[in-house]
């Protein structure tokens, strides 16, 4: 009979680890990605050795900074900087060719957003690694269209940013 109840007992706290394991197991429903779009003004390209005007070169390191608004003309939301490598794709011109390495700063308000990516012709495909603030644990991606100053561009940009999570 103690047999009988050992076995019993047991069983029954397998069957409950199984559950628990069942449910420990199922994946919780994310939350609906969110997008936020931003415009850049008065977007400039300062390239370390070159003057202004002057494209850049393989290898050339740059610093891109602007404005972030929520539209055209519209209510500043913070800044942009960028720590930007000209890779200079080996396989020449093409469509998606890399043609930079890119570390991305949104400051807008007292938070942060990070991005990473390379770009060709003005546009790029971004991850989004990190945050601060309201954006702490950030991830996500994103698309950026930049025209700076100083390579023939109008001072403007866009993002449209798809935060996860």
């Amino acid at each position: 009979m103690i047999r009988k109840s050992v076995l019993l007992a047991a069983g029954a706290v397998g069957i409950g680890a199984g559950t628990g394991v069942a449910n420990a197991g199922t994946p919780a429903r994310a939350p609906a990605p969110t997008t936020l779009e931003l415009h850049g003004q008065g977007w400039h390209i300062d390239v370390r050795g070159r003057r202004f005007g002057q494209l850049p070169a393989a290898g050339d390191r740059a610093n891109v900074y602007g404005e972030l608004f929520d539209r055209p003309g519209g209510a500043r939301l913070g800044e942009f900087t960028s720590a930007w490598i000209h890779t200079q794709s080996p396989f020449g011109e093409q469509a998606h060719g890399a043609g930079s390495l890119e570390l991305h700063t949104f400051r807008l308000g007292d938070s942060s957003l990070f991005g990473l990516g390379s770009a060709g012709a003005g546009q790029g495909a971004f991850a989004i690694v990190g945050g601060t603030g309201r954006y702490a644990g950030a991830r996500g991606t994103y698309v950026a269209r930049q025209s700076p100053r100083g390579t023939g561009g109008d001072g403007t940009a866009h993002f449209t940013l798809t935060l996860i999570g």
